[in-house]
């Protein structure tokens, strides 16, 4: 690829004119549980609350610990409260998961209990979601019962079922995307303009199952990200596309700007930088400190050129504790008593898979009790 063609792709992410920084998505709201005092002349009227004593009662809540959600419910909607409670208990839902959910969605006790949540309920176990299953996954999770069964709910569940073939998969998947605040970013256009430009079936499925919060964004930000990936020649078929996608929708243009500021520190060529990005995108992902963690690693004490380590970025996203260390200890060993020749390839030392990396000592029967014992040591060490 054209080297004047990566430049631009490297300027356009670090220029301030780029993709700009993502909003933090709101966290849910979470409501204290704090005590109620029975000695003011308001502590006789929230006692006695329809909500209080389904709390109190129904949840097996002690007074004193019970949720402030009396104050939200004053009018008449508070008397829902222990319908709605009751409802779900007798839906195998437990004390501890309906707290869990009143505690990061007081609105629920509004919701009609027969007319507005039971059908949603409903419509979750007639898809295959078993009732202790659907309790396990709603009680951090019950936002998605804000939204509309017929306008909301059963469209996407349609639309992910295409995707995911699964219907189980496809429920996990709307229950888990509609957080607090999730019904002001719609998921399902952002996953059409992946599929209309380009991007695998498999590659949306992934990020639909496992980063859907890369979903929350805008169309105009969606679409920047896109445009620069594909200028780097990357191909959104192929499953570094998707790393790439996630990697830039989900840094601040700050932290981009950092890392790239890091890498250039250690000698990394613009060239070197986006060729580094284009064969490993969670090379941008490490954290600044882990990234001079790993280069002063190779470079000052292995003794390894920059630019090795830029040829191979992948040795960037391993655990610098649990793989590069120990490793790096096995290797020092083998390279002392002579075991390895010349021009073995120390990089796919570091690159192979656990069962290749213990198949490979294996080979070396007369030194495998020590290496397994400095192996195991430097696993085990506290740092």
């Amino acid at each position: 690829m054209p080297v004047h063609s990566l430049r631009r792709g490297l300027l356009f992410l670090s220029s301030n004119s780029t993709i700009p920084n993502p909003s933090p998505f709101p966290n849910p709201p979470l409501l204290p549980f704090i005590a109620l005092r029975f000695l003011s002349a308001q502590a006789s009227e929230e006692e006695d609350s329809p909500t209080v004593s389904a709390l109190v009662d129904s949840l097996g809540s002690p007074p004193e610990t019970a949720p402030s959600v009396f104050r939200k419910h004053q009018d008449k909607d508070r008397r829902n409260a222990g319908s709605v409670i009751r409802l779900l208990k007798s839906r195998d839902f437990s004390a501890a998961q309906i707290s869990e959910m009143v505690r990061r969605w007081p609105q629920l006790l509004r919701l009609k209990p027969e007319r507005t949540l039971l059908p949603k309920l409903e419509f979750f176990q007639s898809k295959g979601l078993l009732r202790p299953d659907l309790a396990e996954l709603l009680s951090p999770n019950p936002f998605v019962l804000s939204r509309s069964l017929e306008r909301c709910i059963i469209p996407n569940f349609n639309f992910f079922r295409n995707l995911l073939n699964s219907d189980v998969k496809a429920l996990q998947v709307i229950i888990r995307v509609h957080r607090a605040g999730a019904h002001k970013i719609t998921v399902v256009p952002n996953l059409k303009y992946l599929r209309d430009n380009g991007v695998s079936e498999s590659n949306v499925a992934f990020i639909l199952r496992y980063q859907p919060e890369k979903l929350y964004v805008s169309r105009a930000r969606l679409s920047e990200a896109m445009s620069v990936l594909k200028g780097m020649g990357l191909d959104p078929q192929k499953s570094a596309f998707l790393h790439a996608l996630a990697a830039v929708l989900g840094m601040s243009k700050s932290s981009w700007e950092g890392k790239l500021r890091v890498y250039r520190n250690w000698g990394w060529s613009e060239e070197e930088c986006l060729s580094a990005f284009r064969k490993s995108p969670q090379c941008m992902m490490a954290s600044e400190d882990k990234i001079n963690r790993v280069m002063s690693f190779f470079v000052d004490r292995m003794g390894w050129k920059p630019s090795l380590i830029a040829e191979h970025p992948i040795l960037l996203t391993y655990s610098f504790e649990k793989r590069i260390i120990p490793r790096a200890a096995v290797l020092q060993l083998l390279l002392s008593e002579g075991l390895l020749k010349k021009n073995y390839s120390v990089v796919q030392f570091f690159k192979m898979s656990e069962m290749v990396f213990m198949k490979r000592i294996a080979k070396f029967p007369e030194v495998a009790p020590r290496i397994l014992a400095i192996y195991e040591e430097e696993l085990n060490k506290p740092r």
